[in-house]
C-alpha cells in the first residue's frame, strides 16, 4: 500500500492521554495490537469514530492493516467531510472503538488523511502504539433521561420517553393513554434520538407492560421492548452512546 495518493492536508497525531499501567486494560504489545486490528478487520466488526470537538459519532469499518507502512485504512463514512468542517476549529484527535472478543477495544488517533484506494476514498490512520481493552457486560441496562423514541404505529406516529436502554432493548413510558400495545407486537422503523449520534432506526418487539404511578401522581405504563434484527451500524452507535454514559 506504499505510494498511495493522499490529500495535501495531513493531520498530526495527538499525544495519547496518560493512562495507568494496568495489564487489565492497556495493550502496549505491538504484536497484540496488530492481532486485535487484524481480527477486527477479518470479522468485519463495525467501529465508531468519535469526533471530540464536533460532539458526534459515525460508524465505519477497517478495510486494511498495512503493517509495513504503519497505516490503517477505514471506510470513509458519508458524514466525514461535513464533520471535518464542523470540527475544523477544534482539536486534532478522534477516538475509535469496537466490540471484539467480548471486550470493548478503543484507541486514539489523529484525524488522518483521505487516501485513494483503487478509485475509492478511504481514511488512512497511523497504527496506534497502544490500545485499551475493557471487558463488557452483556446487555447491561442503563437508566437514561431526556431520550425520546418515535414509535411507528402504522397509521400514526407518537413520541415516548425512554427510561432505560441496553444493547438488547429499551424501556419506555407509554406515549399516549389511547395507544394500546400488546405483548408480541412488532413496531418497525422506530427512531431513537441519541445525543451526539442522531436518529437510529430500530424495530421493536413488545415484551411486557407494567402499570406505574409517576412522581406527580399520573398513571403511566412502562413498556419493555426488545430490539429485533438490530443492524450492526445501529448496534455500534448504541454501544458508543452507552459507553459514554458509563464514563461520565
Amino acid at each position: 500500500m506504499n505510494g498511495l495518493a493522499t490529500e495535501e492536508k495531513t493531520f498530526a497525531v495527538m499525544e495519547p492521554p496518560a493512562v495507568a499501567e494496568s495489564p487489565d486494560f492497556l495493550v502496549r504489545s505491538r504484536r497484540e495490537v496488530l492481532r486485535l486490528l487484524n481480527g477486527i478487520m477479518t470479522e468485519g466488526n463495525l467501529m465508531s469514530i468519535s469526533f471530540l470537538n464536533a460532539d458526534c459519532a459515525v460508524a465505519t469499518s477497517l478495510v486494511y492493516v498495512d503493517e509495513p507502512s504503519n497505516m490503517l485504512l477505514l471506510e470513509c463514512p458519508p458524514e466525514w467531510q461535513s464533520v471535518m468542517y464542523m470540527d475544523s476549529a477544534g482539536g486534532d484527535s478522534i477516538i475509535l472503538a469496537c466490540a471484539f472478543e467480548d471486550s470493548k477495544i478503543q484507541f486514539q488517533s489523529g484525524k488522518g488523511t483521505i487516501v485513494d484506494l483503487d478509485g475509492t476514498p478511504v481514511v488512512g490512520l497511523e497504527i496506534p502504539e497502544f490500545m485499551w481493552r475493557f471487558q463488557r457486560r452483556r446487555d447491561a441496562r442503563h437508566r437514561v433521561s431526556g431520550l425520546t423514541i418515535t414509535l411507528n404505529l402504522g397509521f400514526l406516529e407518537c413520541d415516548a420517553e425512554v427510561t432505560d436502554l441496553s444493547m438488547g432493548g429499551i424501556g419506555m413510558f407509554n406515549c399516549d393513554a389511547e395507544v394500546r400495545l400488546e405483548a408480541g407486537e412488532v413496531l418497525r422503523d422506530c427512531a431513537i434520538a441519541l445525543p451526539g449520534v442522531g436518529a437510529i432506526m430500530v424495530d421493536l418487539t413488545v415484551q411486557h407492560q407494567t402499570p406505574l404511578q409517576s412522581v406527580d401522581g399520573r398513571a403511566v405504563t412502562r413498556v419493555g421492548c426488545e430490539f429485533s434484527g438490530l443492524s450492526e451500524s445501529a448496534r455500534q452507535l448504541i454501544a458508543h452512546y452507552l459507553d459514554a454514559l458509563v464514563m461520565v
